[in-house]
């Protein structure tokens, strides 16, 4: 055989091999860019399941905190209301304490943190958890002892609110809670109810300890919606005791 029927016997089958070999690893490499695209989708649609309802409970409860500073809303509905405005003012107030506290548990337990965009904003969460914490539990003079929960009972609170289904937990409801939750059922849920209640007559004094934590409220929501997609920046102004009328 000559030279030139032997390199046309051999030369389709290296062809062949090589482009065989360049489909393989093209082929290779977008399988595994199309896994790695599909487990970050995956995490994603995990965390979010916790840190969007949890974004949600920071947002009300802080606009709750507004209303109660700024535009003295348990002295319109709690002290110079009537029976039902009185008992929504406790009632729903004291849910969207235990939503939060809720939330918070949840994400400890399922997630035991939540990952966001890089390891420092995730340490900054895991930091304002455990400052929200702190703040709600202690019993520093310039808070005047006013709407203390310890520790121990703010995650007891949370613990109450979950809901475990086919696999997956959640927190309750308002509906839910009313229902499951009435005076004199639960000793924690109790005792914020109690707590609640003293704000009608203490708003004052409790003045300090509410706006320290909005403001620890508004910091958690720059991390879990950083671009005001979900909430507006306008609602999501941090309070100062000097401007606390």
């Amino acid at each position: 055989m000559t030279d030139g029927g032997l390199l046309s016997g051999v030369l389709p089958t290296v062809i062949g091999a090589f482009c065989g070999w360049i489909s393989g690893g093209v082929g290779g490499f977008f399988s595994a860019r199309h896994e790695k695209k599909k487990a970050v989708h995956q995490r994603e649609k995990e965390v979010s399941v916790y840190s969007e309802p949890l974004a949600h409970a920071a947002f009300d409860l802080q606009s709750r905190i507004y209303n109660i500073v700024e535009r003295h809303f348990m002295n319109h509905f709690y002290v110079h209301g009537d029976e039902r405005t009185r008992e929504y003012c406790v009632e729903n107030t004291e849910f969207l304490i235990s939503q939060l506290f809720c939330w918070f548990e949840l994400t400890r337990q399922e997630l035991y943190y939540i990952e966001l965009q890089n390891e420092k904003d995730t340490r900054q969460l895991l930091h304002l958890q455990d400052n929200v914490q702190t703040l709600w539990g202690t019993d520093k003079t310039k808070y005047h002892g006013i709407f203390c929960l310890f520790a121990g009972e703010q995650r007891a609170i949370g613990e109450n609110l979950i809901i475990r289904r086919d696999g997956s937990s959640s927190c309750m409801g308002f509906a839910q809670f009313m229902d499951t939750f009435p005076p004199g059922k639960n000793k924690q849920i109790d005792i914020l109810r109690e707590e609640i209640s003293k704000l009608g007559a203490n708003e004052h004094l409790a003045r300090v300890r509410l706006i320290d934590i909005q403001n620890l409220l508004i910091d958690l929501l720059a991390l879990l919606d950083p671009k005001f997609l979900r909430f507006p920046q306008k609602s999501r102004q941090k309070m100062q005791l000097r401007n606390a009328r």
